[in-house]
C-alpha cells in the first residue's frame, strides 16, 4: 500500500505588512529593513500558520522562491539567508570616467580599448562600448586613412589630359565585313 503526503492547507488570509512591524513579536518590528530578518519573518509566519502564497504576496517574493529559501534555512541554518549576490558593486563608469576615456582617445587615436581599460580600471568592452556610443571606435583608421584609389589617379592626371580627353571626337567603331 503506497502512502501518501498530506500537504499542509492553511486558510488564507491577507497580510499587512504595516502591521507586522506594529507587532511586537514579528521579526519586522526591530524597524530595519534587513533583509535576512524579512526572509526569517516569512518562515515564522509559515510556522504560524500563514498560507505560503499570502506570505509570497506581501513580501514580493514567489511561492516556489519561498519554499527554496526555507529548504535552504533547515540544511544551512541563517548564513543560507544573506544573499551574497545583494546589490552590485560600485558602478566604475562614472561621467568623469567617461570623459577622461574619450579625452584619452582623442588626443591619442592609436590606444587601444585594452590599454584605456587598464588606465582607467574599467573592463575592454566597456571601453568599446563607449567609444562606440560616441563615434571615436575606429579614430585611428579615419585620421590614417590613405585616399582612396579612385580619388589619387584622379587627382594625379593631368588638367591637360582630361581636357584633351574631353574634346577629342569619339572614334566610330571598325566597319564589319
Amino acid at each position: 500500500m503506497s502512502e501518501t503526503i498530506a500537504h499542509r492547507r492553511s486558510q488564507r488570509r491577507p497580510l499587512d505588512l504595516e502591521q507586522l512591524k506594529r507587532d511586537p513579536t514579528s521579526l519586522l518590528a526591530f524597524g530595519a529593513d534587513d533583509p535576512v530578518l524579512r526572509k526569517l519573518e516569512t518562515r515564522r509566519l509559515y510556522e504560524a500558520g500563514y498560507a505560503a502564497e499570502d506570505i509570497a504576496q506581501a513580501f514580493g517574493f514567489s511561492r516556489p522562491y519561498l519554499y527554496e529559501l526555507w529548504a535552504k534555512l533547515a540544511t544551512a541554518g541563517v548564513a543560507a539567508l544573506d544573499d551574497k549576490r545583494w546589490g552590485s558593486a560600485p558602478r566604475t563608469r562614472t561621467p568623469e570616467c567617461e570623459a577622461q576615456v574619450l579625452r584619452a582617445k582623442a588626443l591619442h587615436a592609436q590606444r587601444s580599448d585594452s590599454d584605456l581599460a587598464a588606465e582607467f580600471k574599467l573592463d575592454r568592452s566597456t571601453v568599446y562600448s563607449l567609444l562606440k556610443e560616441h563615434g571615436l571606435q575606429d579614430l585611428h583608421r579615419v585620421l590614417t586613412l590613405a585616399p582612396a584609389p579612385d580619388s589619387v589617379s584622379a587627382s594625379t592626371t593631368a588638367p591637360d589630359e582630361a581636357t584633351a580627353k574631353k574634346g577629342a571626337p569619339k572614334s566610330s567603331p571598325a566597319p564589319r565585313p
